[in-house]
């Protein structure tokens, strides 16, 4: 049975066997190493109350030395835990990418449990002072400065639950705000896309473009497809995983949520699409013979080697700007696709499982720029069906 939820460094009562066991986890004070301490209890009442004096006694003993560490020290102790392994190893990157590059190089001398909400709130204030990212490292954009502060307070909490600190400095320090991006502010019309598949109809990887903008996939469930995950007799895919980039090296790794392996429906025209690059593929691996790499990825080199994620970004920005259309990103198709399908009145349930959001609730917000179109459309057909 699941522990009962406490306040975080309050210790943990969960039900055992049909009694009450109480946990409390600390550092051990002479081995600097994480311990805890349990005992049942018939009640809850006597689970807490032990809870408190054990609480009050680790306490008593004084600062672990684990407390007494850098910022720097107890920062690499934490991307080693087990609470960051787990993690997609895309997120373990990031995490790791804002401790070594920017959190440790300006806070890391501190001792970790001297580090105050004032510095971190002069540290974040510093990094977003230019608001883009320069060759000194600082002066990153509002995005980038939110990971750093979640970065923090993951660690902070983290160093909280195993008592290294009594309280997080993160509570204090406002999450840094910025102005909300529209996402449909640079998007394609229909008729932009289909301008942009003409002029790139010769182009290698034109099934990709396609994909991506009558799919609304994200760039690494692209990258990541193979030829099993398509059925092009149902007119199908199934997104099983994603080709990632991590520390500057491509991987192949699961969707970032559960709701991300998903299957999309594919039109006839993308069907058809589909089949003549899988006829082009394979010519390909004939003349390449003996050196093609037999991956099944679905988009790759001529040699059979699986795309990199950032080459395929850069090649789209320079068909883009050859093209002479509005700039936008890759990903803008992603949300090219969903502001078209909103503005055709398709159900908002509808989009947030085709583009494997978690709920239709986050799909609207992400994209509540196009709700007052959707709302006058609502009203011109309400007053048609009154009307009549």
């Amino acid at each position: 049975m699941t522990a009962k939820r406490r306040p975080k460094g309050t210790g943990t009562i969960r039900a055992r066997n049909g009694r009450q066991q109480a946990i409390v986890r600390y550092v051990d004070p002479e081995t600097s190493k994480y311990r805890q301490r349990a005992k049942t209890f018939e009640g809850q009442s006597e689970a807490q109350s032990w809870i408190s004096s054990e609480i009050a006694r680790i306490e008593q003993e004084g600062p672990a030395p684990a407390a007494t560490q850098t910022v720097a020290g107890f920062l690499t102790l934490w991307l080693k835990s087990r609470e960051v392994t787990s993690l997609a190893p895309s997120t373990q990157s990031w995490y790791r990418s804002a401790v070594e590059r920017h959190i440790v190089p300006v806070l890391g001398q501190h001792r970790v449990d001297r580090l105050t909400s004032a510095h971190i709130d002069a540290f974040l204030a510093s990094k977003s002072a230019s608001g883009r990212l320069d060759q000194s490292g600082d002066g990153l954009g509002i995005a980038s400065v939110r990971r750093l502060y979640v970065t923090l307070s993951k660690a902070y909490s983290y160093a909280r639950r195993m008592q290294i600190v009594r309280s997080n400095p993160l509570d204090n320090v406002d999450v840094p705000a910025g102005p909300h991006a529209d996402p449909t502010s640079k998007v394609w019309t229909m008729e932009q896309i289909s301008m942009f598949q003409s002029k790139v109809s010769d182009d290698r990887l034109v099934a990709l473009w396609w994909l991506a903008a009558w799919t609304g996939m994200r760039r690494g469930e692209l990258l990541g497809l193979t030829w099993p995950d398509i059925d092009l007799l149902e007119g199908v895919i199934s997104v099983r995983r994603a080709r990632v980039q991590v520390d500057g090296s491509p991987i192949d790794s699961t969707p970032k949520t559960r709701r991300g392996r998903r299957l999309v429906e594919l039109d006839d025209s993308t069907v058809a699409v589909m089949r003549r690059h899988r006829t082009a593929q394979a010519a390909e691996r004939l003349i390449a013979g003996s050196a093609w790499h037999h991956t099944d990825h679905v988009f790759v080199w001529q040699d059979g080697r699986p795309l990199r994620p950032d080459w395929t970004s850069r090649r789209f920005d320079r068909l883009v700007f050859e093209s002479g259309l509005p700039r936008i990103s890759l990903h803008g198709l992603r949300h090219s696709h969903a502001t078209a399908l909103l503005r055709a009145g398709v159900h908002p349930k509808i989009v947030q499982e085709r583009l494997g959001h978690h709920s239709a609730g986050y799909t609207l917000d992400v994209y509540s720029a196009v709700l007052p179109s959707m709302q006058r459309d609502a009203v011109d057909r309400l007053s048609s069906f009154l009307g009549k």
